[in-house]
C-alpha cells in the first residue's frame, strides 16, 4: 500500500533548523530530494557522531532527521546551480527552506522566479521570526527562542533563576508545523492549480506550545510562576516529584477540584507497607480536596504530613514497582523515565516502535519507528539518511535529463 504522499515530490533547501520537515514528508511517502552545497550539509559537521567519530557522514542527529530522502549537491551561488534548481523546481510539487529572509532573493530566486518556474509550487519558509517584522533578520538559536517565548521563565525552581528545556524544542516544533502547512496548501494547489508561500515562524509556534501560560496576563493580570517539582496552589505548594529506588516518580494528588480518590487510595497503599503514624489516625484525606487547600490552612498541613509519609513508600520501591502497583490501584503516579527506560517500554516495545536501520559497513542502528500507524495508507518505510549527494546522478539524469558527460563537467566546475 502507498503512503498518504507518495505522489508528490519535495525539494528540501533547509538546514539544522528545518530538517524534521523534510523527514515528516518522507515518512508520508514524499519523494525528498535534500539540495546540499558541494561537500554537503555544514549540519553533518556537528555532532554526536556514531561512537563519537566525528565525520560527515557519521552525525547523528542528521541521520534520524533525514532518513529516507534522497541527496543532490549543487551550488546555488552560481549561474549554472541556479538553472538547475529552478529546473528542479519545475519538477517538484513543495520546497521546504531554512534560508535566513532575503537569501533566496539575493540569488535572483524570489517567489516571482519560482513561481514563473512553477505556478502551483508550494513554498515553505521556516524562520526563526518569519520573513518580515522587526526581528526578521536577526540571528537565533534554541537557547534564546526559548528565553524570547516565555519558556524558560516557566521552567526551574521559584526564587532561582530560569532554565531551560534541555533537549531543542522551538525549530524542531516549526519543522513539524511546517510539515503539516506544507501539506494544506499543497492540497490547496492540487485543488486550485494555485501555489502559494507558507511563512513558518518557530517564535509563534514555540508561542502556542506554551499552552494557556500566554493568556494568564490578560485574563488574572498575573503570570504563571515557576512551579519546579511542586503542585501550585494560590500560595500554597504542594510537592509532586519523589525519590525512588532507582530514581523519581511524579503524582497528581487530585484528578479534579472535589475528587480525593487519589489520596485516599496513596493513604491506604501506605498503611498496607508501613501502617499508619499517630499523627496521621483517623485523619480526614477524604476531605482533602482543591478548594479545601485553597482555603482552609489545617488542610494544608494535613497533605504536606500525608506526602511526607509517602515519600517513605516511595524509597521501598522502584519505578517499575510503583508503577505498577499505581496502574492496579487506579492512582495517578508516573515513573520519571530516562531515555535507557523509554527503550525498554513495555507499551512501546508492544507496537513495535523501535526499529533497526541498515547502514551497511556502519551495522544496524536502532532509530524511533512510525509516529503515526494509518490502516490503509501506512507511512513509508524509509531507509537510512542519504550520503552527501548520493542520488545526484540518478536525479540529474532522471528529471532533467544530464548526460554523464555534462553531470561531469558540471562537478568540475563545482556547480554539483
Amino acid at each position: 500500500m502507498d503512503a498518504p504522499l507518495s505522489p508528490y515530490r519535495c525539494l528540501d533547501l533547509t538546514d539544522w533548523r528545518g530538517w524534521l520537515c523534510g523527514k515528516l514528508l518522507a515518512d508520508l511517502g514524499m519523494d525528498v530530494i535534500k539540495v546540499e552545497p558541494p561537500g554537503g550539509d555544514p549540519g553533518r559537521r556537528w555532532g554526536p557522531f556514531l561512537h563519537d567519530h566525528s565525520d560527515a557522514e557519521t552525525c547523528l542527529p542528521f541521520w534520524f532527521q533525514n532518513r529516507g530522502k534522497r541527496s543532490v549537491t549543487l551550488n546555488l551561488e552560481t549561474p549554472d546551480g541556479q538553472s538547475l534548481f529552478l529546473e528542479l523546481v519545475a519538477q517538484a510539487d513543495c520546497l521546504v527552506e531554512s534560508c535566513e529572509p532575503g537569501y533566496l532573493a539575493s540569488l535572483g530566486l524570489d517567489a516571482a522566479r519560482l513561481e514563473q518556474a512553477h505556478n502551483a509550487l508550494v513554498h515553505t519558509s521556516i524562520t526563526a521570526f518569519g520573513s518580515h517584522g522587526p526581528y526578521a533578520q536577526l540571528p537565533a538559536t534554541d537557547l534564546t527562542l526559548q528565553a524570547l517565548c516565555g519558556h524558560m521563565y516557566l521552567t526551574g525552581e521559584p526564587g532561582q533563576p530560569p532554565v531551560r528545556v534541555s533537549a531543542p524544542q522551538a525549530f524542531p516544533h516549526a519543522a513539524a508545523e511546517a510539515a503539516l502547512d506544507t501539506t494544506i496548501a499543497l492540497y490547496h494547489a492540487k485543488r486550485t492549480g494555485c501555489g502559494q508561500h507558507v511563512d513558518v515562524s518557530a517564535q509563534l509556534v514555540q508561542m502556542r506550545s506554551m499552552m494557556n501560560a500566554a493568556q494568564f496576563p490578560a485574563l488574572e493580570q498575573r503570570n504563571i510562576k515557576r512551579q519546579g517539582n511542586s503542585f501550585e496552589l494560590g500560595e500554597f505548594r504542594l510537592k509532586v516529584v519523589y525519590r525512588c529506588q532507582n530514581g523519581f516518580i511524579t503524582i497528581m494528588p487530585f484528578s479534579s477540584a472535589t475528587d480525593s480518590a487519589n489520596m485516599v487510595a496513596l493513604r491506604d497503599w501506605a498503611h498496607e507497607e508501613l501502617g499508619t503514624p499517630a499523627h496521621l489516625e483517623g485523619a480526614p484525606i477524604a476531605e482533602l480536596n482543591l478548594f479545601s487547600l485553597l482555603f482552609e490552612p489545617d488542610k494544608q498541613a494535613l497533605i504536606v504530613a500525608l506526602c511526607q509519609h509517602l515519600a517513605g513508600l516511595f524509597l521501598r520501591h522502584t519505578k517499575e514497582e510503583l508503577y505498577q502497583g499505581a496502574v492496579a490501584r487506579r492512582i495517578l503516579l508516573a515513573p520519571i523515565n530516562t531515555m535507557a527506560d523509554i527503550m525498554q517500554d513495555r507499551q512501546l516495545n508492544a507496537r513495535e516502535y523501535f526499529m533497526t536501520v541498515d547502514h551497511g559497513p556502519l551495522g544496524q542502528v536502532t532509530y524511533p519507528g512510525p509516529w503515526a500507524r494509518l490502516s490503509a495508507t501506512p507511512l513509508a518505510n524509509t531507509p537510512r539518511a542519504p550520503r552527501i549527494g548520493e542520488h545526484s546522478a540518478a536525479v540529474y539524469g532522471e528529471l532533467l535529463g544530464l548526460a554523464p558527460q555534462r553531470q561531469l563537467l558540471l562537478q568540475q566546475l563545482h556547480v554539483i
